[in-house]
């Protein structure tokens, strides 16, 4: 039986590697310059750092905003795509992308304006979350 709160999602935290969803060349600009952000980020001292105490809390709130956006009822087959976060330093999300739909990507970014994220480094700092969801 599945949990309705999630419905199936599952998800992986991966800052360090390139998404294996996308070719780069065939992306929009905006995600592949959000993507190299996330890298960069990813690979300093305080990315890791911010990794490994905020990745927990960051699933769980991007999983309450994905629920939200998704189809009812979902699909079967999980789908992965690799989600593009801004974050404020008090911890607010200013946008996301997404590889997949930009229309999920706006949709997100709405429904995650009000969750309590963990704060970031500093301003503007782009973090990278793959996942796979049924849509």
């Amino acid at each position: 039986m599945r949990c309705r709160g999630y419905r199936g999602v599952a998800f992986g935290f991966a800052l360090f590697a390139a998404s294996q969803a996308f070719a780069q060349e065939d992306v929009a600009p905006q995600v592949k310059e959000a993507h190299e952000a996330a890298r960069a980020n990813a690979a300093t001292p305080e990315g890791r750092e911010w990794k490994r105490d905020n990745s927990f809390a960051t699933n769980r709130l991007l999983t309450l905003a994905l629920n939200r956006c998704l189809p009812d009822p979902p699909g079967d087959i999980p789908t992965p795509f690799s989600l593009y976060l801004r974050f404020s330093k008090a911890g607010g999300v200013r946008e996301i992308i997404t590889d997949l739909d930009p229309w999920l990507g706006e949709c997100m970014t709405t429904e995650a304006r009000d969750l309590p994220f963990p704060g970031a480094p500093r301003d503007d700092y782009w973090v990278q979350v793959n996942m796979a969801a049924p849509l």
